[in-house]
């Protein structure tokens, strides 16, 4: 049977220009082996609630059924998509006509527009890479958290601008970066909420005079409801722009991480060493071993915010506007798989990483990294206000470096020649009372507050963060269940109407 595409033979006379094809439907068709599943399952579910309702001759049916679940069992990125007869869906009805006929086929389009399949698959394809980045996310989360328990007590010093500014624990640092992915993944479950509503049965914008069942098809498809509103069910666009603006905000906080991590890799630092597998050797530098595995955790993230903004520009149209479909149909499944890879990536990275507990802790001694305690025990225990206190220690810092001296160099009567030169105070103050506000470890251990580096606090932190993998495991596993079983049911209950 000769190529057709849609539409000749009706309105339209003949094929495509050449330059539509090389602009449009190539385009439009590479969306194809990422849309395959849900586009084939949207189209069985159509006909099977069709078929059900005994809306089409049964022989018909039978025959389109037995094409489409011939269609199902070839894998995305083997089907034969063919820009030259349009879209991806083109690209299925040729294959449909070769094996069914054209009278059998051409019933798949009885009270569905060509897009209401692609919005069906796009919906599901979407719906499970929110999924698989979720899962990415714990992956990655449930790392940190391993990590920070193992350096729970471990003495480090926390930065801000890349200047030390106040001792902690190394597992209280990490646990900051585990927090964000928590949050990630729990955005990702509501926008996965959003797109488990089924968006079948539309008709064209106003619904079709066709018996389809909209809760029925929603049961198909594995879906949780309906979008009520058919009209909007078929243009929203906004699931897609929080599904990757959550996948763009993920990929950030772990640019975030992947930077510092790369600062903290570097000789200078020498806390983090990347594992073997994630880094790289120089091609002309023998010495080198670069922490590769961080450059494309930050380029994926900026990728993604890119497409993000790509997707925001290309919906300032009007309503009901097959641009915004040309563009979503294929940058959302492709970006969801590339933020979904560099999650992985990053949740290995951390899983294989050591951190030196040691240089980690000289961080912490030095730098005059105690300064703000100090100048919290003066205003506490020395009889000084707090910004009092502050500008003596500031000034005593400063004399110290233009003498090119370090924290060990402060002594009373240091402080004591602060005070007056900044404040006319005198101040006399025991050095016992210095050298425990010195001390980086007492510095660490006496902050009062829930969720601070104080004993105990990142351990019971660790446990909660322990609580929340394991509960989104259990909602995960729940929820690809469910569509697994969807999925076989809506193919079972196809055979049985094809009658094989």
């Amino acid at each position: 049977m000769s190529r057709q595409y849609l539409g000749s033979g009706g309105r339209l006379g003949g094929g495509p220009a050449d330059e539509l094809i090389a602009a449009g439907y190539r385009y439009e068709a590479a969306a194809g082996p990422r849309l395959a599943d849900g586009l084939s399952t949207s189209d069985l579910a159509h006909v099977v609630a069709l078929t059900e309702a005994e809306a089409i001759p049964a022989d018909q049916a039978k025959a389109l059924l037995v094409a489409l679940l011939d269609l199902d069992e070839i894998p995305g990125d083997e089907f034969p998509f063919d820009p030259a007869l349009g879209d991806a869906f083109n690209s299925r009805e040729h294959q449909l006509k070769e094996r069914a006929g054209n009278v059998a086929a051409g019933w798949l389009s009885a009270g569905r527009p060509r897009r209401e399949a692609f919005r069906v698959g796009l919906r599901l394809v979407a719906r499970d890479a929110a999924r698989d980045l979720h899962d990415a996310c714990i992956d990655l989360a449930s790392a940190l958290t391993r990590l920070a328990d193992r350096h729970a007590t471990d003495l480090a010093a926390d930065y801000t601008y890349l200047q030390p500014a106040q001792p902690t624990r190394l597992g209280h640092l990490i646990l900051a970066y585990a927090y964000p992915v928590l949050r990630d993944a729990e955005r990702l479950r509501t926008v996965h909420a959003e797109l488990d509503l089924s968006v079948a049965g539309a008709g064209g914008s106003a619904g079709s005079r066709w018996p389809l069942d909209r809760t029925r098809l929603a049961e198909l498809l594995g879906a949780s409801g309906v979008v009520p509103h058919v009209k909007d069910a078929m243009w929203q666009w906004d699931p897609y722009v929080q599904l990757v603006a959550a996948a763009a905000t993920a990929a950030t906080h772990q640019s975030e991480l992947a930077q510092d991590l790369e600062i903290l890799a570097s000789q200078e630092f020498g806390i983090a060493s990347l594992a073997d597998e994630h880094s790289r050797a120089s091609a002309l530098m023998p010495q080198k071993r670069n922490p590769y595995a961080l450059a494309v955790v930050r380029a994926t993230a900026g990728t993604v915010s890119g497409t993000l903004a790509g997707i925001l520009v290309a919906l300032h149209t009007g309503s009901a506007r097959t641009d915004h479909f040309h563009v979503l149909n294929t940058v959302v499944p492709r970006a969801m798989e590339e933020v979904v890879a560099s999650t992985r990536l990053m949740a290995a990275v951390v899983d294989r990483m050591t951190l030196d507990a040691t240089r980690a802790g000289e961080a912490a001694r030095r730098g005059f990294i105690t300064a703000a305690d100090l100048a919290d025990v003066l205003a506490q225990d020395a009889g000084l206000d707090y910004r009092t206190a502050h500008h003596v220690v500031g000034r005593a810092v400063k004399m110290l470096v233009d003498a090119g001296q370090d924290e060990s160099a402060i002594t009373p009567a240091l402080l004591a020649e602060a005070a007056k030169a900044s404040d006319g105070i005198n101040l006399v103050v025991e050095e016992a009372l210095i050298a425990r506000a010195l001390d980086p470890d007492d510095a660490a251990d006496t902050r009062l507050q829930q969720g601070s580096s104080a004993p105990g606090e990142t351990e019971a932190m660790v446990a909660g963060c322990e609580v929340a993998v394991d509960e989104a495991r259990g909602w995960s596993a729940r929820e690809a269940e469910r569509a697994t079983r969807a999925h076989g049911a809506l193919r079972d209950r196809a055979r049985d109407l094809a009658g094989i």
